[in-house]
């Protein structure tokens, strides 16, 4: 990314930073914070291959945060203006009061934390509007000459870049930019009365050069395009529970949402996590390691420094099948005793931080890929998975499979629709007994919801085989 400094050191002086801190504290809070944000966001979407909206917008404000104890104070404003600034620090006091003043912060050190990678022509600063519709009709085309069953395709081009400050009252003061960009596209093709779709995305923090390759729209489109047309010949999955193998990258999906929401601070310190009692024990079969990480090159998910200034870093949650680690936010660390672990994330300076997730992913294993699909003789390839819920009380979840393969003595034998995987994840990450060589942590697309507040994340695994997950189904 690029040198992090920006314009807002300017907007939002240091002189004027440590006035709402101390503002922020002027009631008894223990701890202020000051968080900033200027963000682009430039959208357009293909329909019926005509443009169909367009979108530019641009966000500007402050957030003032005040905390005494496991009371939180949060007021913003949108602008830069100084009065507006120092008003919301005083609503912000005002909530998290104690009756004495907390005083001025201490002086201000610059966070130095290295960028995880560099970006010299980030979409957003290098495309202009014409090329990238240009290149929304390129992937209507291609995905359109595919097969003369395909009769629609959507496509959609969303950009954005986002600048940050952070300045606390414990003296920290860090900056940091963000540059994201992806291209969608659902084609959607008919048969004799069938009708199915293929999705398939391309995108991260990425140069603007990623969509001449490895990417291009045309590829993208051809994906798209022929899983709507594989899956017109696909058959109805078999309900059982029986040996299943998910494939390497989005595939991790699962892994996000049995473990990592149940790995996040928050649940942690209110017990309400089944993950919240069994550090130290056994979790996960032996040999599956589990790490979220914000320094993930080119993802969605990665940063230099989170949303409260702590630098990015890699956190192993479970080292072969034990429980190790868990996600700490800067509140919940304090809480608690414990360190933050870089997972401190808002969804812009109207909100709050929340401990959320960066990348998710399962560390590769030692087995062949092919050789975990030769050994089953009947079972489930589950090439990408779709949406899914997850109870981080209990651990019971529900997948969606957009695209699959019935496994019969060794071999993928014919395109399976509708599937869903069903079960609980303390369970289920049990049940792995093979783990690929082949890690690919997906960081084109993702973005995880919570309390409200959405944040683009990645994740990843290798290819995953389990000796048994529920499918639902109504084939035989």
């Amino acid at each position: 990314m690029p040198e992090a400094r920006s314009e807002l050191s300017d907007l939002v002086p240091r002189e004027l930073a440590a006035e709402l801190l101390e503002l922020g504290r002027a009631q008894g809070a223990g701890f202020a914070e000051v968080y900033a944000e200027r963000a682009v966001v430039s959208a357009f979407t293909l329909e019926e291959r005509r443009i169909r909206s367009s979108e530019y917008s641009c966000g500007q404000g402050v957030g003032v945060r005040a905390i005494h104890g496991q009371q939180t104070g949060y007021a913003y404003a949108d602008g830069f203006d100084a009065g507006d600034l120092r008003e919301a620090a005083r609503i912000a006091a005002r909530i998290a009061r104690d009756g004495a003043p907390g005083g001025p912060p201490r002086a201000f050190a610059v966070v130095e934390a290295p960028a995880p990678f560099t970006l010299d022509a980030p979409v957003t600063l290098t495309l202009d509007p014409a090329r990238k519709v240009e290149m929304l009709r390129r992937a209507d085309e291609t995905a359109r000459g595919h097969d003369g069953r395909i009769h629609e395709v959507s496509a959609g081009f969303a950009d954005s870049s986002k600048s940050t400050l952070v300045a606390n009252s414990d003296g920290l003061w860090a900056e940091d930019r963000h540059f994201l960009a992806r291209l969608a596209v659902t084609a959607f093709a008919t048969e004799g009365g069938i009708r199915q779709h293929g999705h398939a995305v391309g995108g991260g923090s990425i140069e603007a050069s990623y969509f001449e390759g490895p990417r291009t729209p045309e590829q993208i489109a051809l994906e798209a395009a022929g899983v709507a047309v594989t899956l017109l010949r696909a058959e109805e999955p078999r309900a059982g529970t029986y040996p299943v193998v998910i494939a390497p990258g989005w595939g991790g999906v699962l892994v996000h949402e049995c473990f990592g929401h149940g790995m996040e601070g928050d649940v942690i310190r209110k017990q309400s996590s089944i993950r919240a009692s069994q550090m130290g024990r056994l979790v996960a079969a032996k040999g599956v390691t589990i790490v979220d990480s914000g320094l993930v090159p080119f993802s969605r998910g990665s940063f230099r420094v989170d949303d409260e200034g702590t630098p990015a870093q890699r956190t192993v949650l479970v080292e072969d099948g034990v429980l190790v680690g868990y996600l700490w936010d800067l509140l919940n660390a304090r809480l608690t005793g414990n360190r933050p672990t870089g997972n401190g994330r808002r969804s812009s300076y109207r909100d709050y931080p929340l401990c959320r997730m960066t990348n998710t992913f399962i560390e590769a294993g030692s087995h062949a890929p092919a050789d975990l699909i030769a050994s089953v003789p009947r079972g489930l390839y589950c090439k990408n998975l779709g949406g899914g819920s997850v109870s981080p009380a209990d651990g019971n979840f529900s997948f969606q499979v957009t695209e699959a393969w019935r496994i019969e003595d060794g071999r993928l034998a014919a395109p399976v629709r509708n599937a869903t995987l069903t079960g609980n994840g303390d369970d289920a990450m049990l049940r792995i007994d093979g783990v690929g060589n082949d890690l690919r942590i997906e960081g084109s697309t993702g973005s995880c919801g919570k309390d409200g507040q959405w944040k683009p994340v990645g994740v990843g695994q290798p290819t995953v085989r389990f000796t048994g997950i529920t499918v639902g189904g109504t084939g035989t």
